[in-house]
């Protein structure tokens, strides 16, 4: 069965990425979340749609730069 939702550590471990980059990414309104009680939740939509949001970027940055897809 595949994640709905991910917590914080969770999505961390998955994504592979740091707590401080992923707490940037949240301030910054480029990565959804929302809480239940005190805990933060990020859907495995928003997870998903942040990774494309990056995907893409760097598929611009890299036309930008003269540099084939």
């Amino acid at each position: 069965m595949t994640a709905v939702a991910y917590t914080i550590p969770e999505f961390i471990t998955h994504f592979k990425v740091g707590r401080t980059t992923t707490y940037q990414e949240i301030a910054n309104g480029r990565l959804a979340t929302y809480t239940v009680g005190r805990r933060r939740y990020i859907s495995a939509r928003a997870a998903e749609t942040w990774q494309q949001r990056l995907e893409d970027e760097a598929k611009l940055a890299k036309e930008g730069a003269g540099v084939p897809a």
